[in-house]
């Protein structure tokens, strides 16, 4: 059991998502040295992290020692990982005092560095073992990646998943540039503003991509989404519609709010930064603010919230009404730094996050299983059998994989 006490400090510790992200980039680093994978600008990166502090290079010889592995495989296989999975679900919910916290912390941070670390590296021997045919068939499951089309206001349309830089302008001389991932508007210098320009981002199935607006706002946008925009704000205001989910920085302009319309719902903001998840198929739209102010408008309504950070409004469209509450905003936002990070959700909502991303199925062979609640992060660019191998580990549900199809069963 002292593998739970430790995971128990490890979990006061998961909150504070920014420093997580620091030693889940160590942990990145390390399992890919060990598998041989690693760059030289990687390695380099690795070196400064181990030589800048004493106690990290004495943390990453440990973990590099082979008896330290054998040792840790074998905790592993005496751990009651179903049991301990239900105390993780509860200690999760536990918080520590700020004392507390100060002084388990750089501890906790070691020892979930080393969990991860071997754990991941536990997954990884299993599924390349003995040539096993379960990663073959998961191979067919590939994380997405930076494409999308462009629908210009004259109905051309530009496939923008290549890497190739190019730029072009709209007809009132706006100048759009494409980088690798990213699509920039700039303001038309010499010409008049014509409001009736508009243009529409589209981001398929296993795709996302970066947009910045002649207003400077920066738009994150994940799969499966649309965005259509004017390529210059003329006006009182500045109005962008969206369909799926979008992370906004809004460039401030205290003349023109920046207006967000989606599922009969105004989003209006002035600087600010904010999660928005508005796809057509849950029902419900989801606005989380980071930093600034939102204000919520029902379209044909005096209705309206106003969102402080660290708040998440969910406006439930069939009655019309939001609830406001506070959350880890980290948790909503996650998908835009390059990862997913879920905290007791039922299986059904992970697995349709996750499929929009790999462009994979998923068939539920008994509906009873959709409603499991887990927690757990993934590397947004790592194959999905990593997250299947945990969900599995904890002997809730059997899963099976067939070509580009995921079966969950009792």
């Amino acid at each position: 059991m002292m593998i739970w006490s430790l995971l128990q400090s490890v979990f006061h510790y998961w909150l504070h998502m920014t420093e997580y992200q620091q030693y889940k980039d160590v942990v990145r680093l390390i399992t890919r040295e060990i598998s041989g994978e690693l760059t030289v600008e990687e390695s380099e990166e690795l070196l400064a992290w181990v030589n800048s502090d004493p106690g990290n290079k004495a943390l990453y010889n440990r973990i590099k020692s082979s008896e330290n592995f054998r040792l840790r495989n074998m905790e592993y296989e005496q751990v009651d990982v179903a049991g301990g999975w239900d105390q993780v679900d509860l200690l999760i919910y536990k918080r520590a005092r700020a004392n507390k916290f100060r002084q388990v912390f750089g501890y906790a941070a070691a020892v979930l560095l080393l969990l991860i670390v071997v754990g991941g590296l536990y997954f990884y021997e299993a599924g390349h073992g003995q040539g096993s045919g379960k990663q073959a068939e998961v191979a067919s499951i590939v994380p997405g990646k930076a494409k999308a089309i462009l629908v210009l206001d004259d109905g051309k349309t530009v496939l923008l998943d290549s890497l190739n830089r190019l730029s072009f302008t709209e007809k009132d001389g706006t100048l759009i540039e494409k980088g690798k991932q990213s699509l920039s508007y700039s303001k038309n210098a010499g010409h008049t503003i014509d409001p009736d320009v508009y243009n529409t981002i589209k981001i398929p199935r296993g795709g996302e991509y970066n947009l910045i607006l002649a207003d400077g706002t920066r738009i994150y946008l994940n799969a499966e989404s649309q965005l259509r925009y004017p390529v210059q704000f003329s006006g009182n205001t500045r109005e962008v519609e969206l369909t799926g989910e979008a992370y906004f920085e809004v460039a401030r302009n205290a003349d023109k709010p920046f207006i967000v319309k989606t599922n009969g719902m105004d989003i209006e903001v002035l600087g600010t930064s904010f999660n928005l998840n508005a796809y057509l198929n849950t029902g419900k739209v989801f606005t989380t603010l980071v930093e600034g102010r939102v204000k919520i408008n029902k379209q044909g309504s005096s209705d309206t919230w106003l969102l402080k950070p660290d708040e998440q409004a969910t406006f439930d469209l069939a009655i019309g009404q939001a609830e406001i509450k506070k959350v880890n905003v980290g948790l909503y936002t996650a998908w835009k730094d390059g990862y997913f990070s879920f905290y007791d959700n039922r299986l059904e909502d992970i697995m349709m996050t996750l499929t929009r991303w790999y462009s994979a199925e998923v068939v539920y062979r008994d509906s009873s299983v959709k409603d499991l609640q887990f927690s757990g992060s993934l590397d947004r660019y790592d194959n999905i059998n990593k997250f299947l191998d945990i969900i599995k580990s904890t002997g809730k549900v059997k899963i099976e994989v067939k070509g580009n199809t995921i079966l969950f069963s009792e």
